[in-house]
């Protein structure tokens, strides 16, 4: 097994947009990605191996989602990709979601710094998911409120599980932030949380996030 899943950098192209991932493997499997999100599956189709569908499915949702959201303003070879976390962690029980330490965290966040200030061109920054939020935001990357930080902080009786699990205390804190605009601490980039890739196109599961998704939309019309 890989030890670290590797970043996705644009190769011909300077990256105009940072997506920010949750960690390296699939949700139901051991398999750890290459490169974050399995982004190399987009662009190579001479890729064919076990269990490629789920891992071009996923590649292939992370890039149309910011070309959906972004009006196609935004390219698939124009988008970074990383996750707050690059390493395996354990899998969360059923139906449950995957809990990032903080120690790991922190070094993601040093990560997605270091990568804002080597690529002076990206703009806009979608971090995936709401405890991805919840730590750019903890770690001061960039920052709502101190209800969401509050609402979105893991229940103890989660992260004391084995194996531990992300859950929130309060009730579906994403909807406060999902689709707003926020500006990087110190910096000029724009920070929009979106949902995972995962779920992309929305379902009726997350029915709740269109108006979320077309505020986004309307931005980039203009």
């Amino acid at each position: 097994m890989l030890m670290k899943t590797l970043d996705w950098k644009p190769k011909e192209h300077a990256p105009r947009a940072l997506l920010i991932g949750h960690d390296p493997r699939l949700q139901n499997s051991n398999t750890q990605a290459e490169y974050v999100l399995f982004a190399n599956y987009f662009f190579d189709n001479t890729i064919k191996d076990r269990s490629f569908k789920s891992k071009y499915g996923l590649a292939a949702s992370a890039f149309n989602q910011i070309t959906d959201i972004t009006n196609g303003k935004i390219k698939p070879e124009e988008i970074y990709i990383t996750n707050l976390c690059n390493s395996a962690l354990p899998h969360a029980p059923k139906s449950k979601t995957v809990y990032i330490p903080e120690d790991k965290a922190v070094e993601g966040n040093e990560n997605i710094k270091r990568i804002v200030k080597e690529n002076p061109s990206i703009e806009y920054i979608f971090p995936m998911s709401l405890q991805v939020n919840y730590w750019l935001q903890k770690l001061g990357l960039y920052y709502s409120s101190a209800e969401f930080v509050e609402k979105s902080t893991p229940k103890a009786k989660g992260i004391q599980n084995e194996p531990p699990y992300y859950e929130p205390v309060g009730k579906s804190p994403f909807l406060m932030i999902c689709g707003n605009r926020y500006q990087v601490a110190g910096g000029t980039q724009t920070v929009i949380p979106i949902l995972h890739a995962k779920c992309f196109p929305i379902n009726k599961q997350f029915r709740a996030y269109e108006p979320a998704y077309e505020k986004i939309r309307n931005y980039f019309r203009i």
